[in-house]
């Protein structure tokens, strides 16, 4: 596909380190969007970083059931893209 319907849009997909998460992750950023994901397991994490197709793809590791852990997170997008256009919320 060429299409790019997310370009400029930065899209966090939480669980996004395998099954309907990381597809998920892996569609946005064919479609043109920076993608952010998290997971628990920081080795499936860096994996998933690893194979999806995008310049800019951002993985933290954590738990979202923890809220130090949110904060980080919302820090690191800030820092990094500067805003947060979708949630996709994934995480069992």
């Amino acid at each position: 596909m060429d299409s790019q319907r997310f370009n400029n849009k930065v899209v966090l997909v939480t669980g996004g380190s395998s099954g309907m998460g990381f597809a998920s992750a892996k569609l946005f950023a064919d479609e043109g969007a920076d993608v952010v994901i998290t997971g628990r397991n920081l080795e499936k994490l860096e994996s998933a970083a690893e194979k999806i197709d995008s310049e800019k793809v951002l993985s933290v590791q954590g738990d979202v059931g923890d809220m130090n852990h949110l904060d980080n997170l919302a820090q690191k997008i800030h820092d990094t893209f500067g805003k947060l256009d979708i949630l996709f919320a994934n995480a069992g």
